[in-house]
């Protein structure tokens, strides 16, 4: 599934008077381009560009071919440039949006392709692909407004019904059943079946038949969105983080800026006894957000696990300034006091934790039903 469903707009004609030699040129890079030969198409474009650079569809190709050669950056230039040109068209704001959305960017996907959108109500591509970038970014509201009334447009696919249905899902929303029903007899829709099911599974703490779940789900699409998160996800719950590491490891180099991912693998990789592969993952989410409390939390833990008490004082330190009535934070920056010998600071973390810890067994005795006479 994926989104390899999603099509990128290609242009092929000529919008304004060119010599032949421009014309034959064009029509070279084009063949080229649908030849699936990018290198050379690119640089077909790019020489029109030096003679031209107001060409508006040599520019909006050059992002495209861009796009298929891996360079993410050039091509989301090309893409600009051609929207510099052409403020109006909302197809090169769905090819941008695109790539965006492709390259794990689901937020500069949202922003490119609210504007198209705005452009371009009626068309169905453009909305169903914001919807799906809206789903990644967890709004799942904006996201149904989005999808839902395309559905009844045009027949979706397997990735549209998925973005919808798990957002019905997130949602607590009646449209989750239908959505699995419209999975069930649609065509390649098996696997996305099986994955809301399984992430259904996940939600209500029923890990085992998540795992079977999300297990058919990868026999029959490896590729679809996050699922091997999920599935690392679902082993470490159970137990099994052996079994995680490898999905997990999948994730972070599909989405290399998914923080979820870095994190959970790092924490796969420590229970494993694999720390230095654990502060490296860990580094690399800090560089996503330094202000990770998670994650400079774990990354003190397993620094102290090494014996490296120093090194560890610094995150720990950082993670409870930051989230204070946190009690397993507090306690570990206690045991990393001890270890320092300093007392005095040890004692008033570990009074802290009992404080929070018995403040928490008061809220849920305050939140427990009592029972009452018959």
């Amino acid at each position: 599934m994926g989104v390899g469903i999603f099509l990128l707009w290609v242009w092929c004609w000529l919008p304004w008077p060119q010599g032949e030699a421009e014309k034959a040129q064009f029509a070279r890079a084009v063949s080229l381009q649908q030849a699936g030969q990018f290198a050379e198409a690119a640089g077909e474009y790019r020489s029109i560009l030096t003679r031209h650079p107001d060409w508006l569809e040599a520019r909006a190709n050059l992002g495209v071919v861009l796009g298929r050669l891996g360079r993410y950056e050039e091509a989301v230039a090309a893409y600009q440039a051609a929207i510099d040109l052409a403020p109006q068209m909302a197809p090169i704001r769905y090819n941008l949006g695109l790539l965006h959305y492709r390259h794990g960017q689901p937020q500069r996907a949202a922003e490119v392709l609210a504007e198209a959108v705005r452009l371009r109500p009626d068309a169905v591509p453009i909305r169903q692909l914001y919807g799906l970038a809206l789903v990644a970014l967890g709004q799942d509201e904006a996201a149904i407004e989005q999808i839902a009334p395309t559905v009844s447009q045009a027949s979706p696919d397997a990735a549209v019904l998925y973005g919808l249905g798990l957002a019905h899902l997130r949602l607590g929303r009646a449209g989750f059943r239908a959505v699995l029903e419209r999975l069930a007899s649609f065509p390649g829709g098996k696997a996305a079946l099986h994955y809301l099911q399984g992430q259904a599974f996940y939600r209500d703490r029923q890990y085992e038949q998540a795992l079977e779940e999300l297990r058919l789900a990868a026999q029959g699409d490896p590729e679809l969105p996050r699922l091997s998160l999920t599935l690392g996800l679902t082993y470490l719950q159970l137990g099994r983080s052996r079994d995680a590491i490898a999905p997990l490891t999948q994730a972070a180099e599909r989405e290399p800026t998914n923080l979820a991912a870095l994190y959970h693998l790092a924490d796969a990789c420590q229970r494993e006894g694999r720390e230095e592969e654990s502060l490296a993952r860990l580094d690399q989410a800090l560089r996503l957000d330094p202000e990770a409390v998670e994650v400079e939390g774990l990354k003190g833990r397993v620094l102290q696990r090494l014996g490296r008490t120093a090194e560890a004082l610094a995150p720990l330190e950082r993670a409870v300034a930051r989230r204070s009535n946190d009690p397993e934070l507090r306690y570990a920056l206690g045991r990393l006091y001890q270890q320092l010998g300093r007392r005095a600071e040890a004692a008033r973390e570990f009074t802290a934790v009992q404080r929070l810890k018995a403040a928490q067994l008061e809220a849920d005795r305050q939140a427990t039903p009592r029972a009452t006479a018959p």
